[in-house]
């Protein structure tokens, strides 16, 4: 094997031969290029990995003459035999850079994973936005080589739905710490950590007294007689692609299933969350001590207050002798899964058109956040394990600060008018 100082002259005087040849750098022991028969040139470094017996002969392909310069392929020289004499084998390294997994590759493990740790809705919805959000952009990325920027771009191109940009990026930094436990990441590198979240404006939808009589009317107009589909809804229903393919019954008036009625008289009443009503079992319900035992919910496990008028509702339901749930479904064992059809017919018929089902949760709520009660017994009504998500409702109730507002704005009132009719405060008027 030669041997000469490689420069750009040199390497361009290199003609190729009948064999592959190499030609060593006399300045930096290991550098070297090797000359194909077809003239590619190509510079390599040769070293030891390890030590004494152990050691082993490596090569590091660098790259081509010609995309790569002489200077730079020894430079890249340097810093690899540096990394040898702290005990590194970029070679080696590379090669398992090769076989390191792809951000598909780790998500079927990881989703797998959440399936067993989380909710079946939050797996539900994780699956959902990793195929949708995740897979398009950074499935074919090496999860080890994925950046904050790429993700933080991902966040940004969804910044007009502030909340699901939010919850990718949560999301991508549970992967990521599942990764780093599967040995795939160094700890404490975690590309979604340090992104900025977007500000999110909570939807609050309160019904007032007037609307919750509507909302009774409509409910009772659909058990007794029945309502039309909400407009929005005739067009096409789920599944069926054309007028002509229409279910015959699915512009029909007929009296509403009384366990979805109940089911939303429920949910009005108590509290709950759609899932907790739906899936609600007889065990669960202590009538003797007004309480609804939750065994499993969105926050573990709770007990919440059963207010004499739900009582009166599930006093009223039929119990099903081989079914456990108060509000059985259609098959043997299973309980009720559809009510969206007849909340959109009983909202719009209730003239509330774009409420949601959860707003009847906020509105339970707001009633006795507005009636004074504190917020740790509006928590402990919701079932919520932390206060800072019943802070919510704390601008309802009436507090000190607002008593002296109301008392302050009358004083000044009275004044500017120059008398001292005292003004009514606010709360009183709205009444």
């Amino acid at each position: 094997m030669a041997t000469k100082t490689l420069t750009k002259r040199a390497v361009d005087a290199l003609k190729p031969q009948k064999e592959r040849y190499e030609v060593r750098d006399a300045e930096l022991p290991g550098f070297l290029v090797r000359v194909a028969p077809d003239g590619a040139k190509t510079f390599s470094v040769l070293y030891r990995a390890g030590r004494g017996r152990a050691a082993q002969r490596r090569r590091l392909t660098l790259g081509r003459y010609g995309a790569l310069t002489v200077d730079g392929a020894r430079s890249l020289a340097r810093r690899s035999l540096a990394s040898v004499a702290h005990g590194g084998d970029p070679a080696a390294d590379r090669a398992g850079a090769k076989h390191a997994p792809t951000v598909v590759m780790l998500g079927e493990p990881w989703l797998a994973d959440v399936r067993i740790r989380r909710k079946l809705t939050t797996a539900t919805e994780y699956a959902r936005l990793w195929s949708r959000h995740v897979v398009p952009a950074l499935g074919s990325k090496q999860v080890s080589a994925v950046t904050t920027a790429e993700i933080r771009r991902r966040h940004r191109s969804l910044s007009e739905t502030p909340y699901l940009a939010n919850r990718l990026v949560a999301m991508l930094g549970g992967f990521f710490t599942f990764a780093t436990g599967e040995g795939v990441r160094p700890a404490h590198d975690n590309p979604a950590h340090g992104i900025e979240f977007y500000p999110e404006r909570p939807r609050e939808r309160f019904l007032s007294a007037a609307e919750f009589r509507r909302l009774g009317e409509a409910l009772s107009r659909a058990e007794r007689e029945g309502l039309p589909p909400a407009p929005a809804h005739r067009r096409k229903p789920k599944g069926h692609h054309t007028l002509k393919h229409r279910p015959k019954n699915w512009s029909a008036v007929n009296r509403a299933d009384p366990l979805a009625v109940a089911a939303i008289r429920l949910l009005a009443l108590t509290g709950c969350r759609e899932g907790e009503i739906l899936s609600l079992r007889w065990d669960a319900v202590d009538f003797e001590r007004g309480y609804l035992r939750f065994s499993d919910t969105k926050t573990g496990r709770n007990n919440r207050p059963l207010g004499a008028a739900a009582a009166a509702v599930l006093h009223g339901l039929p119990r099903i002798a081989d079914n456990p749930y108060v509000l059985p479904g259609l098959r043997s064992g299973e309980h009720l899964k559809g009510i969206k059809r007849l909340w959109y017919a009983v909202r719009h018929g209730a003239k509330l058109d774009g409420l949601r089902l959860h707003d009847l949760r906020h509105s339970f709520a707001s009633v006795p956040a507005s009636g004074g009660e504190s917020i740790l017994i509006v928590r402990s009504l919701l079932g919520h394990t932390r206060i800072a998500t019943t802070e919510r409702y704390a601008h309802l109730a009436d507090d000190p600060v607002r008593r002296a507002a109301d008392r302050a704005s009358g004083e000044i009132a009275g004044w500017l008018r120059g008398d001292e009719t005292p003004v009514k405060p606010l709360r009183a008027v709205a009444q």
